[in-house]
């Protein structure tokens, strides 16, 4: 197993507020030089703040501000150059691995419970990034601790060592699982979040479509119902971190897949606020975010690190970034589980302590030769007199990241177990396996003649949509029909019962 990462925790404000500091250094020859780097380290500060980097580094660092507004940080600056041959943590291996988590923080219910988790990956040799994510509900050994949800070993480490032992046993959780060597972490809790971007004045954040969430955890042991409207909206910090992590929403936003597109979005609405002439010519709201960030960020990249890390990805482009999500879905290596206790949890689909699929992922991510995943397509199919049917079963699918296109009502309604049918002559066979799995249903290869032509199919649009609202397009095809019997009532009941236990 790796050694655990011992370097320790930089503060920033530590670092420039030292008595006597200012005294001993000569007046800066090149201010502005100094000042741009003090922006190369803000963008790398932000891109800890967007819940865990949230897959975007790509930030800008050239505007500049008068000398005169921050004079306690230029002297400090002058510090940050970097040596050109000294390499970062990890270069020598070709791979950087930085450890990233997001949670609730003090004062919250579960502060210190991993809310996200997620691995940034970075390959000098072919100048690729990736981020990895890992669901916290995922079903680990945590050492003296048992078999826990990962997300508790951050809370276990922090409860018996406050300075750094929630980042010392996480990182040992998380090598252990997948393999890796973790280089170096950084930590955000939501004061910290909703404080940035209050700082800034809001963010402006275009959402994709509407939804709502009715099981979003409020600040006294409740729900707090949430919604969100499609179109240009303008962000505060609480509404932004709503946004970030709700996990319960409707309209095909109840997903991994979702919420990791949403925080996408924000971290790229809040680059775009740090960096606008509103801020970068106000000094005091550079101070402010500073001071905010000081109580709510940890870090052991130390800040010529940080400044290395940033300059060698500065001028990525898209198609050297990889993105992964460890879920779930049908092409995913997990599944979900109730345990005794009626806890929702997530296990490796080839055996409750096999994690050699999340491994084979992890240390294989920039590897161009990794499958395309199936991306199949559903129709969904009420074989039965229970009104609605079709459309919950279609959320529950859509929760686990099955892409169903197409819901309608069969014309004979006396279906007593559910079939799938297998349109695809077996070309996509983990949907397959997964779509048996979740609805415990038979296969078939043969589509009724009774189901090839329904008046009332229409496309998904969520529970809250009338199920005649559209009729699909002639000729719309589709991999897999699923036809669904009495027995589906059986698998809503789970599916409640699931998304009962899986809290915030």
């Amino acid at each position: 197993m790796p050694k655990k990462n011992e370097a320790k925790e930089f503060n920033i404000l530590e670092k420039i507020e030292q008595p006597g500091t200012l005294s001993k250094i000569k007046k800066p020859k090149r201010v502005f030089s100094f000042v741009g780097k003090f922006f190369i380290y803000l963008s790398v500060i932000v891109i800890l703040i967007g819940l865990t980097f949230s897959y975007k580094v790509l930030l800008s660092a050239n505007s500049v501000i008068a000398s005169s507004s921050i004079p306690s940080l230029l002297g400090q600056l002058k510090y940050l150059v970097v040596a050109p041959d000294k390499l970062i943590a990890g270069e020598t291996e070709d791979r950087v691995n930085i450890l990233m988590l997001g949670m609730g923080g003090a004062g919250h219910s579960g502060g210190y419970l991993a809310d996200t988790i997620m691995i940034a990956s970075y390959k000098p040799s072919t100048d690729q990034v990736a981020f990895i994510s890992i669901p916290r509900d995922l079903f680990v050994p945590i050492p003296d601790y048992g078999w826990r949800k990962i997300n508790n070993a951050y809370a276990f480490g922090y409860n018996e060592n406050e300075q750094d032992g929630g980042e010392k046993l996480m990182i040992e959780v998380i090598e252990n699982i997948t393999g890796l060597k973790i280089n170096y972490y950084g930590r955000v809790d939501f004061e910290g979040f909703r404080k940035v971007i209050d700082d800034v004045g809001g963010i402006d954040v275009y959402v994709e479509r509407s939804f709502y969430d009715s099981m979003y955890p409020d600040y006294s042991f409740g729900y707090q119902p949430v919604s969100f409207q499609q179109g240009e909206n303008h962000f505060s910090g609480e509404k932004a971190l709503q946004f970030a992590r709700s996990r319960h929403g409707n309209n095909n936003e109840g997903s991994d897949f979702a919420r990791s597109e949403r925080q996408q979005k924000i971290l790229f609405a809040l680059k775009e606020k740090v960096l606008s002439a509103y801020t970068l010519l106000n000094p005091n709201v550079i101070l402010t975010i500073l001071n905010d960030l000081s109580d709510h960020v940890r870090t052991n990249m130390a800040p010529w690190e940080m400044i290395k890390l940033y300059k060698s990805v500065q001028n990525l482009s898209s198609d050297k970034i990889i993105n992964e999500v460890i879920d779930n879905s049908p092409d995913g290596p997990l599944h979900a589980e109730t345990t005794v206790d009626g806890a929702y949890i997530l296990r490796p689909n080839a055996g409750p302590d096999d994690f050699s699929a999340i491994q084979e992922i992890a240390q294989n991510i920039f590897d161009t030769s990794t499958k395309k995943k199936e991306e199949a397509t559903i129709e969904v199919q009420n074989g039965t007199d229970v009104a609605g049917m079709a459309a919950k079963i279609t959320e529950t699918l859509r929760l686990s990241n099955f892409n169903v296109i197409k819901i309608g009502n069969a014309s004979e309604q006396n279906t007593g177990k559910t079939i799938i049918y297998d349109l695809t002559e077996g070309e996509k066979p983990q949907t397959l396996t997964a779509l048996k799995q979740k609805l415990n249903a038979e296969v078939a290869t043969t589509l009724p003649a009774y189901l090839y032509s329904q008046e009332d199919q229409v496309t998904y649009q969520g529970l809250s949509a009338p199920l005649n609202t559209a009729i699909v397009p002639q000729g719309k095809e589709v991999d897999f029909v699923i036809l669904l019997g009495t027995d589906a009532q059986a698998i809503l009941n789970s599916a409640n019962s699931l998304l009962t236990d899986n809290g915030d």
